[in-house]
């Protein structure tokens, strides 16, 4: 083999390995068709909690890759596609969902599916993506009606009984992925064995399908809920007892964490409209002022408690450590690219070795 052949198949091995190496680093994709979700049912209650069993096909799965899929209940400025994050879309501006805390053990508002292989699969809460593309999971919509924040931290009412509200399906953990964004229409109607009650104010009609509602009630309208709390302190992952009154007979209350308009589980008034309820201020919640707004899902009755919230012993020493080591989140793929490229060099500097000793004993021939 002459000097020139052999330096063109060390040039052939390196671009293989360096094929390889980046196709390590982005994950090998599995062939897919489009995503689409089905589900159990598609009319939710407008005043209460419905829960939904969701079934996805034709997702794009991928082994070993960091993140998955974020399914949550919401509104989509554009059902056509001009609302996903890989047309530039952001959420609070083109999508807006109700938010939930991303523990495992969160209320059942927002799933994450994983990626097989994950380096977050153990805190999925919706399951895997399988290699066919298929997930399921089980999705609580609150109600027809929720606050939601945008990047600005300014909190919009989204009224889904005026605009189009569905199922929506994005990549999690910022990993943008056209190919498992989706949107699933819902609709909103009180089951037939309730009496559908009389609205507290006339509602305003529809805005243009562009745009997010504005706020629909007046706060300064809506009736006073009287809240109390055994405490006005309270610490990460400890229950406050807190006891209401001025709700209607029987109906649900939407219990809310402000600011962040962060969903709690549900509260449930007595004959009386009186409630007795034990928040519990969730993992991973920064220390600070915070307020638990209570407001009823029929009568709109509004009221809440302040809480100066602190974080736990062991979630203070998690938030320490992270500001001690900052930019090492998410860098699994860093150091795989790192490593491919490192494999690369290797390949290469050991092809220049073997040549300059071939060329060597060409000369000493």
């Amino acid at each position: 083999m002459s000097t020139e052949d052999f330096g063109r198949r060390v040039a052939g091995i390196a671009a293989v390995v360096g094929a390889i190496a980046c196709a390590v680093a982005v994950g090998a994709p599995v062939a897919h068709a489009a995503g689409r979700v089905e589900l159990s049912t598609s009319t939710a209650d407008p005043d209460y909690a419905t829960t939904i069993d969701l079934r996805g096909s034709g997702f794009q799965s991928v082994p070993n890759a960091h993140g998955g899929i974020y399914v949550l209940f919401g509104w989509v400025s554009d059902a056509g596609g001009s609302w996903r994050p890989s047309a530039g879309g952001q959420a609070g501006s083109t999508y807006r969902y109700v938010q939930d805390s991303e523990a495992k053990d969160n209320n059942g508002f927002q799933r994450f599916v994983s990626f097989p292989g994950s380096d977050t699969a153990s805190s999925a809460n919706g399951g895997t993506v399988s290699a066919d593309g298929s997930w399921s999971t089980r999705l609580v919509v609150p109600g027809a009606r929720f606050p939601a924040v945008d990047r600005a931290g300014n909190t919009t009412q989204v009224d889904c009984t005026q605009v189009r509200c569905g199922i929506i399906t994005i990549g999690a953990h910022g990993v943008v992925n056209p190919n498992n964004e989706t949107f699933t229409p819902i609709t909103f109607a009180v089951p037939a064995q309730q009496q559908q009650p009389a609205p507290v104010a006339p509602r305003p009609t529809a805005p243009p399908t562009g745009q997010a509602p504005a706020p629909q009630e007046d706060r300064a309208q809506q009736p006073a809920a009287v809240l109390s709390a055994t405490s006005g302190d309270a610490v990460v992952g400890q229950p406050v007892a807190v006891t209401g009154s001025g709700f209607a007979a029987d109906e649900q209350v939407q219990v809310l964490l402000q600011p962040g308009a962060l969903f709690l589980p549900v509260a449930t008034a007595d004959a009386a409209g009186s409630l007795s309820y034990s928040a519990v201020v969730p993992e991973g919640t920064q220390a600070g002022q915070y307020r638990l707004e209570f407001t009823g899902t029929r009568s709109r009755a509004l009221g809440g408690v302040d809480l100066a919230v602190a974080a736990a012993a062991q979630q203070a020493a998690t938030d320490t450590a992270a500001r001690q080591a900052p930019g090492q989140r998410d860098n699994t793929w860093l150091l795989v690219g790192a490593g491919g490229a490192a494999l690369v060099v290797v390949v290469v500097v050991a092809g220049v070795v073997v040549l300059r000793k071939r060329r060597r004993a060409e000369v000493g021939q």
